[in-house]
Parts: structure tokens; sequence; C-alpha cells
């Protein structure tokens, strides 16, 4: 995606999910992507790799958007029935991604233009 491949917003309602590793901070900026003013937005944050980008993709977007951060929560009797003889060891890390900090998520959606 580029800046300019957000247009499409503008002109259909549009949901963007965003899962791109740290580079969220770059990418989602409606000051040069303005399709973006439009969509709703679900962003997966990288604070391990931007310590400020939970703060800065919420400053950005508040004045146009509502903006709710979701934190991730280890559900562990939400695994598949096939994990029920699993040991807990095994339940944990089948539902572990592996990260070394929390990756918060945020759900933003487009106020009304009359807000």
């Amino acid at each position: 995606m580029t800046h300019a491949d957000f247009d499409i917003c503008l002109r259909h309602r549009s949901v963007v999910i965003s899962d791109i590793e740290g580079g969220e901070g770059a990418l989602l900026d409606p000051a040069k992507a303005h399709g973006l003013y439009a969509a709703d937005i679900l962003v997966e944050c990288h604070p391990h790799r931007d310590n400020k980008i939970v703060a800065t993709l919420t400053d950005r977007f508040a004045p146009t958007h509502n903006v709710q951060r979701i934190d991730r929560t280890l559900v562990v009797d939400g695994s598949p029935k096939w994990m029920d003889g699993s040991s807990d060891l095994d339940r944990l890390l089948a539902l572990w991604e592996w990260r070394s900090t929390p990756t918060p998520w945020l759900w933003m959606t487009a106020k009304p233009a009359t807000q």
C-alpha cells in the first residue's frame, strides 16, 4: 500500500486493517493519505519498535475518529476442542504470539462529518 492507495476510501465505505510490524506510523498518516479520514481503521501497534506509536496514532486520528484501545488478553479456554487433552504449557504456547512486549490494537471509527 502507498498513501495514494487510500484514496479509494474517499469513494467507498472502507475498513482498513493494518498489521505491518512497526510500519504503521509511516503508512497511517492522514495528512499524506487523505482517504484515511473517511475510513474505519483497525491497527495493531508495535511499541517495541516505537514506544510512542499508540500516542502518535491516537493524537493523529482523535480529531476525525473515535479511538478505542484494545489490549490483548490470553484466553486459555478459547482453545479449540482438539487441545482439551493438551498440557497447560502446550495450550499456553499455542496461544502465545512470541512477542517481547504487548501489542495493543487501536479501533478507530470515522466520526460523522457533522461532528
